[in-house]
């Protein structure tokens, strides 16, 4: 258990002084929206095999994704206002409530999504995401007239971190997952904090430079991840003839490449950068292959709980605005060879709302 942080105070706005629009009561008001919504996720299954080119590892959107992304959100904003802003008065407030009796955040965090959440050598969760986590807590001290909080945090995975919402044990979840339309039927999510793409992971020997190079070969992914969706898409839409590898986490990931259990791991590429930065001799593998989806990366809050939302969501477009995101992102990504790039300073500035 550790005490919030107080470095962020400066950078973001009081919570209460911003009303950003929950993507989850848009959505109720304007069905309508899925269709904005959904349109995202097949350009995953058919955009890499019409260009057939090579993205470079910083530019992770398309501008058509940057335009669709745009698209969603100002509609999602205009539906909200239109709908009169209204909120479930009996559920808003049940995680406000809790935390505010309890005088304690309890934190979802991946143990091995390098660089969103992880465990350092400390055993102490850290990550681009953590921080962003942490400036929200320092708002909620605010929201809630100067409260000190205290932070506990709790391990999770992909089989874990909706059931632990959904029950209560946790209220946020400050990892490395996807906004997905399946999953946002079950729990909400925050503004997108970041985007990435699937690519592979191999050993600097290997020959296979594109999935389609694994023909008859082992690829690892995560069990019910959207990786794992993509790829036996792909898998069985072009005949690839690829052994999928299940495996629960990054690490299982990793270590199925290093003892050659698979021949590649196929997940988010940032993900897998950070992985090879953190191998014994990073030069003993690469990131290889195109650029194979869109992941937008997003705060996963339980359900119908908007008062807590709109403070998550006023915290980041608050950091998004001031720079604070941006001294996040070189604090984290720069050191794994990811400079910030023109995509990313766009998701940024199309999420920053006026006060």
């Amino acid at each position: 258990m550790r005490s919030a942080s107080s470095a962020y105070g400066s950078n973001v706005p009081a919570a209460a002084s911003v009303r950003v629009p929950r993507m989850r009561e848009a959505r109720n008001r304007m069905p309508s929206l899925t269709r904005c919504t959904t349109s995202r996720w097949p350009i995953a299954h058919r955009w890499p095999y019409q260009t057939g080119q090579p993205d470079t590892r910083t530019d992770i959107m398309t501008r058509g994704v940057i335009r669709r992304t745009i698209s969603c959100l100002g509609l999602c904003v205009v539906a909200t206002f239109l709908g009169g802003g209204q909120v479930l008065a009996q559920t808003a407030d049940a995680a406000m409530s809790r935390i505010k009796a309890n005088g304690e955040v309890v934190i979802g965090y991946r143990q091995s999504s390098i660089p969103f959440s992880y465990l350092d050598s400390s055993q102490k969760p850290v990550g681009y995401t953590i921080d962003l986590c942490m400036a929200v807590v320092e708002n909620l001290k605010r929201q809630l007239g100067g409260k000190d909080l205290k932070v506990r945090f709790v391990p999770v995975d992909l089989t874990t971190i909706i059931p632990l919402l959904q029950n209560r044990t946790i209220d946020m979840e400050c990892g490395s997952t996807v906004h997905t339309v399946k999953r946002a039927a079950q729990v909400d999510f925050s503004l997108v904090t970041m985007a990435a793409a699937d690519q592979l992971l191999v050993k600097s020997d290997s020959k296979v430079q594109q999935i389609e190079d694994l023909n008859g070969q082992a690829l690892a992914v995560i069990a019910g991840s959207t990786n794992a969706a993509l790829a036996q898409s792909l898998n069985n839409q072009h005949k690839l003839g690829i052994r999928l590898v299940f495996v629960k986490d990054q690490a299982e990931g990793f270590l199925a490449v290093s003892t050659g259990r698979a021949q590649a791991y196929m997940t988010d590429n940032v993900i897998l950068h950070g992985l090879q930065k953190r191998a014994s001799d990073p030069s003993q593998f690469r990131v290889v292959g195109r650029d194979l989806s869109y992941l937008p990366y997003g705060i996963v809050l339980a359900p119908n709980n908007s008062s807590l939302g709109s403070v998550v969501d006023a915290t980041l477009s608050g950091m998004y605005s001031s720079g604070a995101a941006k001294a996040l992102y070189t604090k984290w990504f720069v050191p794994i060879g990811m400079p910030l790039g023109n995509d990313t300073e766009q998701i940024f500035r199309v999420q920053t709302f006026p006060n």
